[in-house]
């Protein structure tokens, strides 16, 4: 059975062991207070876009907001068990991050006709990103080019080149993100899901 977590709870988890107010959580990460209320209050699902704010915002792995797992040295998820967030035509699974000094995230993504990954908003981090597209058809977005992926296709790129990703066209696309997190860095995943908020981030 799959695992839906709450955004809103793990916001708030982590906001007061660190003791951030809302309002201060909003302004580091750029969202006005109602919208850090609404999701603490799991009345709205924030965006890729809004979740890597929150994530970068926290210093955090954007994983944080999916699993909650300990450490271990292999890990095996069965088809169906996958932590998800789901958020306008966007559907986010984490597929692990519990290895010691593990230094990719992986994701699988799936996007509604026109659904992406927050706007026109691009996401800059260090590291690689390593894209591999299942169904459908996406845009990717790398320093001002597109890049269309079709089924089959991989990408892969300099993550501190600005870039976003999007389904303009009319049937659902899925494909496999895999964040390269150096040093075991929170800082990518942040970035790129600042708009989902949690509590561990996804695994370790």
């Amino acid at each position: 059975m799959e695992k839906k977590f709450s955004v809103g709870d793990k916001l708030r988890q982590i906001r007061s062991e660190r003791n951030i107010s809302q309002r201060d959580l909003a302004r580091l990460a750029d969202l006005s207070p109602n919208s850090i209320s609404l999701i603490e209050r799991d009345e709205t699902s924030p965006s890729v876009a809004t979740l890597q704010s929150l994530a970068s915002a926290l210093n955090i792995r954007m994983s944080y907001f999916f699993e909650e797992e300990s450490p271990t040295s292999v890990l095996h998820l069965k088809s169906g068990s996958r932590p998800k967030i789901e958020n306008s035509g966007v559907v986010i699974e984490g597929m692990g991050k519990t290895l010691p000094a593990q230094e990719m995230e992986p994701f699988t993504i799936t996007l509604d006709p026109k659904a992406g990954s927050g706007g026109e908003r691009q996401v800059v981090h260090s590291g690689h990103e390593f894209v591999y597209c299942l169904q459908g058809k996406i845009e990717y977005v790398i320093d001002g080019e597109i890049y269309l992926m079709e089924q089959g296709d991989i990408l892969i790129f300099e993550a501190t080149l600005p870039h976003l990703w999007r389904n303009p066209f009319d049937t659902q696309a899925k494909f496999i993100l895999v964040l390269q997190t150096p040093n075991a860095s929170r800082e990518p995943v942040e970035r790129h899901f600042s708009s989902h908020p949690s509590i561990k981030h996804i695994g370790g």
